[in-house]
């Protein structure tokens, strides 16, 4: 596997395509010194967003992980200096894809503290499952406003549970491409709306979100929303 130096997430995925995509593997696992090769989506799925992480850094990308798994995103890489908000994501290429791209709550209050993270890019893994193990399919580097769209009950899609949103989901952008958001600011006003359709004591409004995360990006960015 050749090495080579990594400057941006566009190098990452580049040395991903050339070095992972179509690549088999399998996940074995011994028990009194008997082996049996898993076939578990969930176990594969959970191995594949451990590993690539780790084969990231083998490879010379300085990554830091959240400490709270359940708060986004996921790393924080640092390339040529600069650091990058950054998600591993996988799934059964063979399903839609139905991963969680950030707790619904937790996403909110983050792009408030910080609206750079909207910046944020998904590294986003396919595989198919083989008689002896897996195969990676397909590797995708997206932002988050270009795997998300709105559903048939929300103004982005979610996962509701006990009446509350909890995780904003994927829709099958791969096949689909053309259907997602158009913009990061479409993505972020249908943020806005779903807070809207769901208000939580102690949050901050929604209005005053919006003009807040507008204003800081721009500043902090030097992009318009």
């Amino acid at each position: 596997m050749k090495k080579k130096k990594l400057n941006s997430l566009e190098d990452v995925f580049d040395f991903a395509i050339n070095n992972i995509k179509d690549q088999m593997g399998h996940i074995t696992i011994a028990i009194g010194g008997i082996p049996k090769i898993s076939s578990s989506n969930d176990i594969i799925g959970n191995c594949i967003q451990e590993w690539i992480p780790q084969w990231l850094e083998d490879n010379g990308l300085e990554m830091i992980a959240n400490p709270n798994s359940q708060q986004f995103p996921d790393f924080i890489a640092t390339l040529d200096g600069k650091e990058y908000a950054m998600e591993v994501k996988c799934w059964n290429g063979e399903n839609s894809p139905a991963f969680d791209l950030a707790n619904f709550d937790g996403f909110y209050r983050a792009v408030y503290d910080n609206p750079e993270m909207l910046n944020a890019k998904y590294l986003i893994f396919s595989y198919k499952p083989t008689t002896h193990g897996f195969q990676i399919t397909n590797i995708f580097l997206k932002n988050v406003w270009e795997i998300t769209k709105a559903s048939k009950n929300y103004p982005i899609g979610l996962q509701v549970k006990q009446g509350s949103p909890y995780a904003i989901r994927p829709f099958p952008f791969h096949k689909h491409p053309s259907t997602s958001f158009s913009s990061r600011r479409e993505f972020v006003e249908a943020i806005q709306s779903t807070r809207e359709m769901f208000p939580l004591d102690n949050m901050i409004d929604p209005i005053e979100w919006l003009i807040n995360i507008e204003e800081r990006f721009e500043i902090l960015t030097g992009e318009i929303l």
